[in-house]
């Protein structure tokens, strides 16, 4: 670590899944590419976790090849930060998704940053259009959401959601993993051992299910393709996956991020339930059927598609798959067209937030006065939920 940094970046860059890896390596190049130097925040906690078991974690060794990395800090002490950090940046994912960051306490809503800080949030997601919490969390994230300077979200329907619920205006802006031209996640795909195949299916599928196999083998015999199978980058999950997928002389063992992007980058056809495997799709400008998967969040797909047009590629089950005609070649003319004009006004946004820091916090809609009955709501919602599924385990 150096003395100081002129950015933060805080987010799960460090799991294993390779869609979050390939986000925040975007998003630390985007900034990089401003000028500026970066400190990737390592893991908050509250009850101590196992820091050497998670260094042998491919997203930890690829990490430590790739950035500036600050210790794991407890949440009670994460403060220190601000001695050497002049803003803290917000990536992507579910972050502001209580089910998923609950264990960081209110880091995620940079609770810890001061108010002198420039405090900024790029595409940060709720997985949902709603946004379910306790009283005591839910009350402590909308005053942390109104001290940020800047807020951008991943999903367009989260941009009515922040000025409702919490009283603040927010962006919609691109994932940050189309925010580079595809040649710097090329980058990473270079640093792959794997060798070449030809003619395949990627199929990057994080919750397999027979449903989604028996289209994947139907969409092979139909495009004459064979098939290279990417699953979920956790370690943990990959043997029960590989079972429910029953494909194990296609499934690749052992998959770095860069696998992973080596093989969506040389295939032919993505088939993915994954919404990185989605924009992954797009940027290296495949052919491609996208899954929906509610359980992980299906706005995001809907909000992907419909900014692109690509409603056809697009199915809410894999049968619908074996019942479509195969699709047409994508216009990635006109796609890139779209994409190219998306990125900039994002990079433009992220550059002023970074480099235009604002004095107080703007983002607020000072006439809003409803915010708090509709918290209120969001509360109870969140407590009847909690009632049911005890009544319902109790029974």
């Amino acid at each position: 670590m150096a003395e100081k940094y002129d950015v933060a970046i805080l987010g799960v860059w460090y799991g294993c899944n390779y869609g979050s890896i390939a986000t925040y390596y975007a998003l630390h190049c985007a900034v990089r590419d401003m000028g500026k130097s970066v400190l990737m925040i390592h893991r908050p906690w509250i009850e101590p976790f196992n820091e050497k078991q998670m260094e042998k974690r491919h997203a930890m060794k690829f990490a430590r090849a790739h950035y500036n990395i600050s210790k794991a800090y407890n949440v009670e002490e994460i403060s220190e930060l601000n001695e050497i950090c002049d803003a803290f940046l917000l990536g992507s994912d579910q972050l502001w998704n209580y089910g998923v960051t609950k264990i960081f306490g209110h880091s995620y809503f940079l609770d810890f940053a001061q108010d002198d800080k420039n405090k900024v949030a790029y595409a940060t997601s709720f997985g949902g259009d709603r946004f379910l919490a306790p009283g005591s969390y839910a009350w402590k994230a909308l005053s942390c959401m109104r001290r940020m300077n800047y807020i951008s979200v991943r999903e367009e329907a989260n941009v009515n959601m922040c000025k409702k619920l919490f009283g603040v205006e927010a962006v919609h802006v691109l994932d940050p993993i189309l925010l580079g031209k595809a040649e710097r996640l090329a980058e990473i795909a270079k640093e792959s051992c794997r060798e070449k195949k030809e003619r395949y299916i990627a199929a990057y599928v994080l919750d397999p299910t027979p449903e989604k196999t028996k289209s994947l083998l139907w969409l092979a015999e139909k495009l004459d393709k064979e098939i290279v199978v990417l699953l979920d980058g956790w370690p943990h999950l990959f043997k029960k996956n590989k079972e429910k997928m029953g494909l194990p002389e296609y499934t690749i063992s052992n998959l770095t991020v860069n696998d992973w992007t080596f093989y969506i980058k040389n295939s032919d056809f993505v088939l993915t339930d994954s919404f990185h495997g989605t924009c992954m799709a797009l940027l290296f400008e495949k052919e491609f059927y996208a899954i929906s998967n509610p359980g992980r969040g299906a706005s995001r797909f809907e909000s992907l598609v419909g900014e692109f047009g690509l409603q056809n590629n697009y199915v809410h089950a894999p049968g619908e798959i074996m019942q479509r005609e195969l699709p047409k070649p994508l216009d990635y003319k006109k796609i890139n067209g779209i994409l190219e004009e998306k990125r900039e006004s994002s990079l433009e946004w992220l550059r002023k937030a970074i480099c235009e820091p604002q004095q107080g916090h703007s983002s607020i809609v000072r006439k809003e006065k409803l915010y708090p009955l509709r918290m209120l709501k969001s509360i109870l919602i969140y407590k009847t939920n909690r009632m049911l599924k005890s009544f319902c385990v109790t029974k």
